[in-house]
Order: structure tokens, then C-alpha cells, then sequence
């Protein structure tokens, strides 16, 4: 096992949204759980706002870098620190994707996943938006048949076919899927100011503590126990609530200070902010269905209180596409 893996390697501590789990323990085994979800609230209050802050200050160079023209008198692409950002983290998700994948039983190349992923970002990055729509269809396409060809190729060395289709499969899908997903707030950062980013990851991530929270304080019926045990409708509607109200108070600072993009009304914003905290939290479900199927309850520990990269990412990847085509351009 390499230093990396060794340092993310899965952490199986249970978090618990469902105060109703303490009902038929032991006194002992309470105090137990209510010592772990103490130390993981803990963490998770200074991960959490340390996290926030970096992205507010990467989000406000982007924003600088946006309006900065270079030598060749050629204004720099939108999102080149976002997109930057999405490369640093590629190796410690495709570690991630290679833990459920070793869970499940699956062959899977974590180099090329690093290599595809790298790949479909750095594509979608640098495609200028002058290139023919066929033109950029025919790029990703080779990218993607090409990754599943290298994976064949790799996983088919000395001479062991067992579990390639599986292996390229997991390899290949796991590696858009993060990839196109993280390409798409890429695209909406061409179209708008780096602080609509901040908006819509904002208005999931105050979905997911508003779920936390209320889901840990009044959660008492499950919402799809064989799935994610801990998640309550409680929690849920909470959630929603949480991101609506987020949603509306951005929407008005936007109408306020940024006067370059376009107006939100505040009643549009409720019903947006309502859609993608229920989005973010299906694209947490998504992976929770990885994770259960391999066994494992957070994808590594590398970010304390909130587990792994995937854990913080999962609630973003089905936001982004919608975002794209939902919100109105500039």
C-alpha cells in the first residue's frame, strides 16, 4: 500500500443522523456513540469553515485572474484556478474510486483514472468556444474510447483477462462521472462570475448541514434505510428549507452587487435553491449505493469530520449539469 492510500485509507466510523438509532442500546455502547458523533462534529466545525474559506479565496482569484490579459494580449480562460484545483484532487479521488473498487472485488487502474480524468478536465477547460459543436463532440469521443482501450490494455497484462469488462467498466464510467461532473461548473464559470460557483456549492452545502443538523435533533422516520441508514425525511426537509433560504439570500446579493450578471427573483431563487438541494442530496445517495455495495461507510478519512474527497464532492456531480442549463447567461 502506498503513503497516499495509507493516508486515506477508509475510515469506519458510523455517522448517525437518526437520534432513534440510540433507542434499544445499552447505556455504554450510547455513551460510545454519542463520544464518536461529538468528535466528528467537532472536526467537522473546523473542516468545514477552513474548507470555505480556501474556496472563497481560490473563488476571488479566479475572479481577478478572469479580467487579466496576458503578453499575446489573450484574456485568460475563466476557471483556470477551479480547473487547476479539479487536477490537485484527481490522484486522491482516483484513490478513493480504487478503495470501493477493491471493495467490491474489482480490478481497476487508478493511474489511468488519474490520466482520464485529467484528461476530460483539461479538455473541457481549454476547448475555446469558438470550436465547432461537431468538432468538440468528435474530441470527447476519442477521449473516451480511447480511455477504454488503455484500460483494457492495462488491466490485460500478464495475460490475466479475468474481470477486464468489469474492471474497464468501473475504470472508465467512475472516472466521467467525476470528471464531467466537476466540467461542468467549468462550463458555467465561462458563462458567469466565479461567485455563481460559490452560489450553487453554497446552496448544496447548507442543504447538507441544515439535513445534518435537523435530521440529528427531530429525525425519527428513515428515508431510505437500505441505502443510507441515517438519512430521515426530517433531515431532508430541513435540508430543503435550509437551501431555499440560502438561495434567496444569495439571489439578493447577487441583484445587489453584481450588477454584471443577470437578476434572480427572489421567488425563482426559493424554487432553484429547492432543485438543487434535492439534487445534492441524490447525488449523495448515488454514492452512498457505491459505498454500501463495497462495504465501506466514507470514502477515506483525508478530510476529518466530513471523510474523503467523494464524500464532499458526491452532492455537487448531478447539480452541475442542471446548473448549466438552468441558470440564465449572461
Amino acid at each position: 500500500m502506498c503513503i497516499a492510500e495509507q493516508v486515506i485509507a477508509p475510515l469506519h466510523l458510523q455517522r448517525i443522523y437518526d437520534p432513534s438509532v440510540f433507542a434499544n442500546a445499552n447505556p455504554s455502547a450510547k455513551d460510545t456513540n454519542r463520544g464518536e458523533i461529538q468528535i466528528m462534529l467537532r472536526n467537522r466545525l473546523i473542516t468545514g469553515p477552513l474548507l470555505s474559506l480556501a474556496l472563497i479565496a481560490l473563488l476571488y482569484a479566479d475572479e481577478q485572474l478572469g479580467s487579466v490579459v496576458c503578453g499575446c494580449c489573450t484574456p485568460l480562460q475563466p476557471g483556470l484556478l477551479i480547473a487547476a484545483l479539479a487536477m490537485a484532487i484527481v490522484p486522491l479521488v482516483a484513490i478513493e474510486l480504487g478503495s470501493i473498487a477493491n471493495g467490491i472485488g474489482l480490478r481497476c487502474s487508478i493511474p489511468l483514472m488519474v490520466i482520464s480524468m485529467w484528461g476530460w478536465i483539461g479538455a473541457i477547460f481549454l476547448i475555446p468556444n469558438t470550436m465547432e459543436t461537431s468538432t468538440t463532440i468528435a474530441l470527447i469521443c476519442t477521449l473516451f474510447i480511447a480511455s477504454i482501450a488503455i484500460s483494457v490494455i492495462a488491466l490485460s497484462k500478464n495475460r490475466d483477462l479475468k474481470g477486464v469488462l468489469a474492471g474497464t467498466t468501473f475504470t472508465v464510467a467512475t472516472s466521467a462521472y467525476i470528471a464531467f461532473g466537476i466540467g461542468m461548473f467549468l462550463l458555467l464559470r465561462r458563462d458567469h462570475s466565479a461567485w455563481w460557483i460559490f452560489g450553487v456549492v453554497a446552496v448544496i452545502k447548507m442543504c447538507d448541514t441544515g439535513a445534518f443538523f435537523i435530521g440529528c435533533n427531530f429525525g425519527k422516520h428513515k428515508l431510505i434505510p437500505w441505502i443510507s441508514p441515517g438519512k430521515t425525511w426530517e433531515g431532508l426537509l430541513g435540508g430543503l428549507a435550509t437551501a431555499a433560504l440560502t438561495a434567496v439570500g444569495l439571489a439578493a446579493a447577487n441583484n445587489h452587487w453584481l450588477q454584471s450578471e443577470p437578476e434572480i427573483p427572489l421567488l425563482t431563487a426559493g424554487a432553484v435553491g429547492l432543485l438543487f438541494g434535492f439534487l445534492g442530496q441524490a447525488g449523495d445517495l448515488v454514492m452512498s449505493v457505491f459505498k454500501r455495495d463495497s462495504g465501506i461507510k466514507d470514502t477515506s478519512s483525508v478530510l476529518p469530520g466530513l471523510g474523503g474527497v467523494l464524500d464532499v464532492l458526491d452532492s455537487l456531480l448531478l447539480v452541475g449539469p442542471v446548473a448549466y442549463w438552468l441558470l440564465p447567461s449572461g
